[in-house]
């Protein structure tokens, strides 16, 4: 697991550090284009100025009120002010609901603080509404492994490969999990959500 530890906290970085200031949030479009340039890309610089690219799509909230907020709430994480941030991600959900990125900054912080049944929530509702967020289920992923469900964390893993082929480590980890074994759950990522697991799985 340290390698994926090692990557997740790569994406938390990401994450955090995303430049939120551009005004077009949260375009489809330019979602669509980002993705398919990851998913040939083999330069890692390109790699992982894509992989930027879509965490700033994310993260990027059109309403200027909301984006303070957004900005508010990972500058609070920042700052390990996690039961402050978490107030500030649930004002934004409150305000937002359908904006998948304040449901994946409070499942992040969340899981920073340990509390994997609120952090999992939360990514469940995140991939409800955007269900490429590789990010998400790379935290999925590692929070069922935590909890020793293996067969609902090679699922989510395999999720987050398929979105982002280049999370390092990642290839060995899921066929590590394969090789402990368990049963295959009917809702294999554990949200409820057996559509939206399995049509990206699918897609």
């Amino acid at each position: 697991m340290s390698i994926v530890r090692s990557c997740f906290a790569a994406l938390l970085g990401l994450m955090l550090g995303a430049n939120v200031m551009a005004q077009n949030a949260g375009s489809g479009t330019v979602l669509d284009t980002l993705f398919a340039k990851l998913k040939d890309a083999t330069d890692p610089v390109a790699i992982q100025s894509l992989e930027a690219a879509i965490w700033e799509q994310w993260t990027m909230v059109p309403d200027q009120r909301q984006r303070a907020v957004m900005m508010r709430g990972i500058a609070e994480m920042q700052q390990q002010q996690l039961n402050n941030s978490i107030e500030t991600f649930t004002t934004l959900i409150e305000t937002a609901p359908d904006l998948s990125e304040a449901w994946n900054k409070r499942a992040t912080a969340y899981w920073l603080m340990g509390n994997f049944t609120a952090s999992l929530a939360d990514i469940c509702e995140t991939v409800k509404r955007e269900p490429r967020h590789f990010g998400a289920y790379s935290g999925l992923g590692m929070i069922r492994a935590e909890m020793g469900e293996n067969a609902r964390a090679v699922a989510a893993f395999e999720l987050a490969r398929k979105w982002n082929p280049h999370i390092v480590g990642i290839d060995s980890e899921i066929e590590r999990l394969k090789a402990m074994g368990g049963d295959v759950p009917t809702d294999p990522l554990g949200c409820g959500q057996r559509i939206a697991g399995r049509s990206a799985a699918k897609t």
